[in-house]
């Protein structure tokens, strides 16, 4: 449910946010870039990572820098920590991690031809290659063995972990003021490897989310442009 009501608030403000910028766009004069020029580059907060503590028991924050060539290809590099500190209700299960990540990817404007008022607004797909390698510990209530009876219980401290995932989606970014933007993704997310620490599995895993074979995720970010030369 949780998971669910992220997927429909983000759909809902992506789609308010891009249809205007369709509309603007077919009304437009379409003019080819003369050149994929680098025009500048821009560094982006995302603070869904902290919204995010609304709907799962972790939280995170990260830092996007993106460079732009022509408005129409954007190669970005998001660096970020995650980390979680929680204890299950139903099992009793303590767990905790925390960790830098980083993932690296493009960003292509689908509105890269757009010239005046519309060269600021972004309508973009992307895809992210991620990784992290991560330390947790984990906990448990003592366990009785169904089968041959008796007690044993789980603690583990520093447990080591390594785990990689690719990201696909869809973003929209709007110009705020002259250079400050706002931005919203939506991200399907899918595991590529999973690290197995001793006698144990993931449960978190930082800038991806908990440990599922895949997921949505997304981000909410501030955004400033660093211009370089004309028509940025």
């Amino acid at each position: 449910m949780r998971t669910s009501g992220y997927i429909f608030i983000s759909s809902l403000l992506l789609l308010l946010t891009a249809m205007p910028l369709m509309a603007q766009s077919s009304k437009g004069t379409a003019e080819e870039e003369s050149s994929f020029a680098f025009k500048g580059v821009s560094v982006g907060v995302d603070t869904y990572g902290y919204i995010n503590t609304l709907f799962d028991d972790y939280v995170s924050s990260e830092v996007a820098v993106q460079a732009n060539f022509g408005n129409r290809f954007f190669p970005v590099v998001e660096i970020g920590y995650g980390s979680t500190d929680t204890t299950d209700d139903m099992t009793g299960i303590y767990y905790k991690s925390g960790a830098p990540y980083f993932r690296i990817g493009m960003n292509y404007n689908f509105l890269y031809k757009k010239k005046g008022k519309l060269s600021g607004y972004k309508l973009y797909g992307l895809a992210r290659y991620g990784w992290t390698k991560a330390e947790y510990d984990v906990k448990s209530p003592l366990i009785t063995d169904p089968i041959w009876g008796g007690t044993t219980e789980l603690d583990l401290t520093g447990i080591e972990a390594s785990c990689s995932w690719f990201e696909l989606g869809v973003g929209v970014q709007v110009k705020v003021w002259k250079i400050f933007h706002m931005g919203w993704s939506i991200r399907y997310k899918s595991r590529l490897k999973e690290g197995e620490g001793e006698n144990s599995q993931v449960w978190y895993i930082p800038g991806y989310g908990e440990n599922k074979s895949s997921g949505f995720g997304g981000t909410c970010s501030l955004i400033i442009d660093i211009p370089f030369g004309k028509n940025q």
